[in-house]
């Protein structure tokens, strides 16, 4: 599985359609060999595009337009995405950068296209920021349409079978969009800054066609919507679930929703209807389980909110995924207590609740990245700087050791051991195979959970050897394996080693 769909792409590449342009995406992740693609090229590439978060895809995007600008140094490379957009006047003084495409794309990439073919000077192109002769111009902003509401994905445009992936409700899932774009500004994101706190809207018959296609050509079984919030509009959201169950197949799904609004504009009725149309799962941002973090990130929800909103989902039987953050700059150790505090209350209502626990990463163009930078924090000077700037690498000068440490024992022992382990079924005909059941049946199912379940019922967690141990115990596959590590392998990563 290659990850989720370019749904950007597939947009631009759906929207430019009947125009004299041949597009063709290549995505790094399902590409065979880049290299060999750039060097089969001929020589009537008008431009080459790459879009990019912050992170990693800044790195891979270099690379890729070094080899791009070494075959073809007069073609313009444009850069586009969440990354060039929150800063495109440091994007564009890189000498592999010509072009900036700011904000959503189609109709600047369009026109750009059509500017760059002859059409007209990219003056007079809105949304973009280039060079010429060595100076720098930013062009205005492009107005917010409604180019969304009925544009076709150009799902021939990718190897859809690349794309799709197993999860509990479905072993050939994928992700698709509804809609873009989100009415809060949440302090650490980025969404409205771009879309300015609207939501966009495809329309429902083209997104229940796209489904259709899905499900009888590619055999999907199951759905997750990227929206940046799904159920900002519930009108839709109910009408989108009375045509989805009127369907001949049944598809699972599941998306993500602000907890206050959900709370708010959908009452028990309208939450059977959603779980009725196939919803097995809710994701949404709880951030923290203090209500002065959250205030502070104007999250316009608060702690009660998400405890009442997985006592909900557990009442009509939709599983209830948690996304938390701890270490914001100018909070204190505090707030991370409280934070697993309110994981623990929502695993007692709900014990198949899921749950991310992420360490705050400050990204540009967010209300809190002026915090960060006053709380300590380097600005990286250049797009290379920019490329280590990950959850994973990114080591904030607000944040103790301590502080890491305390957040991995939490995720990796005490909240599954204290909800208690389950081992699969061994084999008893040999000795090793007994010793290792008792081993676990004494040390781990007993000693162990005893202790996890002593520790986070009373909230102590001083001296926490049990702790070092059994995130040591990564090394031991006698019990780890089966255990902790089956249980958090989509988040390992997000971990130190």
């Amino acid at each position: 599985m290659a990850g989720r769909v370019p749904l950007s792409l597939l947009h631009l590449h759906g929207y430019l359609k009947g125009e004299d342009f041949r597009i063709r995406i290549v995505d790094e992740r399902t590409a065979p060999d880049i290299p060999a693609f750039i060097n089969s090229l001929g020589n009537d590439v008008l431009c080459f595009g790459i879009s990019s978060f912050t992170g990693i895809q800044i790195a891979n995007g270099l690379k890729i337009a070094a080899l791009l600008k070494a075959k073809f140094p007069r073609t313009p490379v444009i850069w586009g995405g969440w990354h060039p957009s929150s800063l495109p006047e440091q994007t564009l003084k890189h000498p592999l950068v010509d072009i900036v495409v700011r904000g959503p794309g189609e109709e600047t990439f369009r026109e750009l296209l059509h500017a760059l073919s002859g059409g007209k000077p990219l003056s007079e192109v809105k949304g973009i920021s280039y060079k010429l002769n060595g100076e720098l111009f930013h062009n205005p902003d492009r107005e917010l349409t409604g180019v969304l509401e009925k544009l076709r994905l150009s799902y021939d445009a990718i190897d859809v079978e690349k794309y799709i992936f197993k999860q509990p409700w479905g072993d050939r899932s994928i992700g698709i969009i509804m809609s873009l774009g989100c009415p809060f500004k949440c302090g650490f994101c980025a969404v409205a800054s771009v879309y300015k706190c609207r939501t966009f809207y495809r329309d429902l018959d083209l997104v229940l066609e796209e489904i259709d296609y899905l499900v009888d050509k590619h055999r999907i079984n199951a759905i997750i919507f990227d929206d940046d919030n799904f159920f900002v509009s519930s009108r839709r959201v109910r009408e989108f679930c009375e045509k989805l169950i009127n369907k001949p197949y049944k598809i699972a799904w599941d998306a993500g929703a602000h907890v206050g609004l959900l709370l708010k504009h959908y009452d028990d009725a309208a939450l059977k209807l959603i779980k009725d149309s196939g919803c097995r799962q809710l994701y949404i941002g709880a951030e923290s389980g203090s209500d002065e973090v959250l205030e502070l990130i104007d999250k316009k929800a608060t702690v009660a909110q998400t405890l009442e909103y997985v006592k909900k989902m557990k009442a009509i039987g939709i599983r209830s995924f948690l996304s938390t953050m701890a270490c914001l700059p100018g909070t204190s150790s505090e707030d991370i207590y409280m934070t697993m505090e309110m994981l623990l209350k929502c695993r007692d209502i709900d014990p198949d609740l899921r749950f991310r626990l992420f360490y705050y990463t400050p990204y540009p163009a967010t209300p809190l990245y002026a915090k960060a930078l006053e709380t300590g924090m380097k600005e990286p000077k250049g797009l290379e700087e920019w490329s280590q700037h990950t959850l994973r690498k990114f080591k904030a000068p607000w944040i103790k050791s301590s502080h890491r440490k305390q957040i991995r024992y939490f995720y990796f022992y005490y909240f599954p051991y204290s909800t208690g382990i389950k081992h699969e079924a061994f084999e008893i005909g040999l000795l090793n195979n007994i010793l290792k059941k008792l081993f676990r049946l004494v040390f781990e199912n007993i000693l162990l959970v005893k202790l996890a379940k002593w520790r986070t019922r009373n909230s102590n967690y001083k001296f926490q050897a049990d702790a070092f141990f059994v995130i040591q115990g990564q090394r031991l596959k006698s019990f780890y394996n089966h255990a902790v590590r089956k249980q958090a392998a989509d988040l390992f990563s997000d971990y130190e080693d």
